[in-house]
């Protein structure tokens, strides 16, 4: 922040005090009136000057912050070498077949990571498609996706039921008391523009061309 004047400025020599700080050392002993005036002391500062002392007050707090952050890095650091450093000395102590046996293992691990992440992509490139066959919103993929695709498709199923159920009460609540036309203006939307209709759109149609909207909910 930079401070722009020519005029004097009035500083509260509080304010740049440690959090924490005690400026009376003998406690609550001593002069009351000499402790107020002490905890009201001013100085006036140029613009100059007041923007030294900022700027010396963020340096301060900011080499502080660095400080702080990095202790907390090289920790971190210290407690992952002690780790490794205990696992080196674990292996040190196993047999050449213990090793090996152990390596295999680790690499069997994280191939079976890798392949449950590898169908997790594929199952839920899937269950995209699906969704959007069905006119669902793929934003809830991820709570839809479970352990195969079966179980994936029977809750993307019983989520399709929920959201057209919801859908259809909106759109009755929005239309009560004005009952749909009785000559709606004939208009065509395949399967895949109705998909990518939102809620309002969706009611839209509903009041133009109820029969329309049952089809392509029903298919």
């Amino acid at each position: 922040m930079k401070i722009e004047s020519n005029f004097p400025y009035t500083l509260n020599l509080q304010f740049f005090a440690e959090e924490g700080g005690n400026d009376n050392p003998q406690g609550n002993e001593g002069n009351p009136d000499d402790q107020q005036q002490n905890n009201e002391e001013k100085i006036v500062l140029t613009a100059e000057e007041l923007q030294r002392k900022i700027d010396s007050e963020t340096d301060r707090k900011l080499e502080k912050a660095l400080k702080t952050a990095r202790a907390k890095w090289e920790k971190e650091f210290q407690e992952k070498l002690e780790q490794e450093k205990k696992e080196a000395e674990r292996l040190a102590k196993l047999s050449e077949k213990e090793r090996k046996e152990e390596e295999l293992k680790k690499r069997e691990e994280e191939l079976e990571r890798r392949l449950k992440e590898l169908e997790r992509k594929e199952l839920k490139a899937d269950a995209i498609g699906v969704l959007n066959e069905k006119g669902l919103p793929v934003e809830f993929v991820d709570l839809l996706i479970a352990e195969n695709a079966e179980k994936t498709l029977e809750n993307i199923n019983l989520f399709k039921e929920k959201f057209d159920a919801a859908v259809a009460q909106k759109v009755k609540e929005a239309l009560a008391g004005t009952p749909p036309k009785k000559n709606p203006t004939p208009k065509t939307i395949t399967k895949e523009q109705f998909s990518q209709m939102n809620y309002k759109e969706r009611v839209k149609l509903y009041n133009e061309n109820p029969e329309l909207y049952k089809q392509l909910i029903d298919n």
